[in-house]
């Protein structure tokens, strides 16, 4: 779950752990998704981060924002400059919200660490880059951050404008799609969380263990019944 690029199902699990109820190892890896989400739930980002907002969920139905049966989902990542002067991605942070909202990303850019100064008064982070959604332009305005609007003529070429978001997003959807078989919607933000964690410690490959150990030692558990009985954000949208 630390260390493979698109994580472990909870079958290949229970093989490898040779555990006989699934529901067991079921609940060990939400346990430790917990730890990742509440680890990483510490950190904000800085400087430049690009943003953007996707959908998941059954395939076969309406896509984009319009979707009712999808759940959406913000991602940001921060960048910075290697020593050659190129972009590189820095932290990556994944939600599930109600809808794309200006009050949606605003409640995200205050998980993020908008509003949060350095010492030498300086905004920790100061500019957002995204491709100029409306409710984009309104939340990075109230948040008084700069915008960079990235103007897409043609909805392909996202990638190529916000590559590391949708390098990030595209991957979430391999791990879901692919590994999991799909995920409920009230689960998916941990599983999110679980995409993200690993992402964020890319570089720490020798120390990936010990730092999940410590992450999970040193949080609070969830039972199963916090599990099962978890909202689901997708149904309460419908509802509305």
């Amino acid at each position: 779950m630390a260390m493979d690029k698109i994580g472990v199902s909870i079958a290949e699990m229970q093989r490898i752990l040779e555990i006989k109820d699934y529901k067991t190892a079921w609940m060990m890896a939400h346990k430790v998704r917990k730890a990742m989400f509440d680890r990483d739930a510490r950190y904000q980002l800085a400087g430049l981060v690009e943003m953007d907002d996707s959908f998941f969920g059954p395939t076969g139905t309406r896509r984009g924002r319009g979707s009712e049966l999808k759940s959406t989902v913000l991602c940001a990542v921060s960048l910075y400059r290697d020593k050659k002067g190129e972009e590189r991605p820095g932290f990556a942070h994944m939600r599930v919200v109600g809808n794309a909202s200006t009050e949606s990303i605003e409640i995200f850019l205050e998980r993020l660490g908008c509003g949060i100064s350095t010492k030498e008064g300086k905004q920790l982070m100061e500019v957002v880059r995204s491709d100029g959604w409306k409710s984009y332009g309104k939340a990075v305005k109230n948040k008084d951050l700069i915008h960079y609007k990235v103007v897409l003529r043609d909805p392909k070429a996202a990638g190529k404008l916000l590559p590391w978001v949708h390098r990030v997003i595209a991957n979430a959807k391999d791990v879901v799609r692919g590994t999991h078989r799909g995920v409920s919607d009230k689960h998916l933000e941990s599983y999110l969380a679980e995409i993200c964690y690993r992402f964020n410690r890319r570089f720490w490959e020798m120390e990936l263990f010990d730092r999940l150990v410590q992450a999970c030692v040193t949080t609070t558990t969830i039972t199963y019944a916090d599990l099962v009985n978890r909202p689901s954000k997708t149904a309460d949208r419908i509802r509305s």
